[in-house]
């Protein structure tokens, strides 16, 4: 039930009256930009953090310039016919790359995606200095990435909230 005050302001009682958390707030943005992803299999979405403060986000689809799989209504690793040709390029790879082309570091920055991390993407957070991963596994790959993060010392929150 929601209860309008005089001035416009709204109170929904069936909830505590309380702000989100930093992770809630993120899980929520990483769910609203992974709408943009190109990818027919699987909508993901990233944000990285420095300081509660969004640096960058990413969603899962082909380099620019290339043909979105959405357009052509059919994946385009499966039309390739081979494992090896995989245009696609994650969420987090797409969020660590925008950071790299705007010169920002990533020392000391959390990582929020809605899916599996693979190992690809798993090198890559440790080699750009990824302190924190929150993930919401999707258990659609298996959890090399996430062995990885945990054995190069990365903070691994498995995001169950909703």
């Amino acid at each position: 039930m929601w209860i309008v005050f005089s001035r416009g302001a709204c109170y929904n009682k069936s909830m505590p009256n309380r702000r989100p958390t930093f992770d809630e707030t993120y899980m929520e943005v990483v769910e609203v930009i992974a709408k943009r992803a190109t990818c027919l299999r699987r909508k993901v979405g990233a944000v990285i953090t420095i300081d509660r403060r969004i640096l960058s986000h990413g969603y899962n689809g082909v380099p620019p310039g290339h043909v979105h799989c959405i357009d052509t209504g059919q994946c385009l690793k499966d039309l390739a016919g081979t494992e090896e040709y995989k245009i696609c390029v994650h969420a987090e790879q797409n969020a660590i790359c925008q950071c790299a082309k705007r010169g920002l570091a990533l020392a000391g920055a959390t990582l929020y995606v809605n899916a599996d991390v693979c190992i690809t993407c798993a090198k890559l957070m440790v080699s750009s200095g990824i302190v924190k991963c929150v993930v919401k596994r999707d258990h659609k790959g298996n959890s090399d990435g996430i062995d990885l993060l945990l054995k190069s010392g990365v903070e691994v929150v498995e995001w169950t909230g909703e």
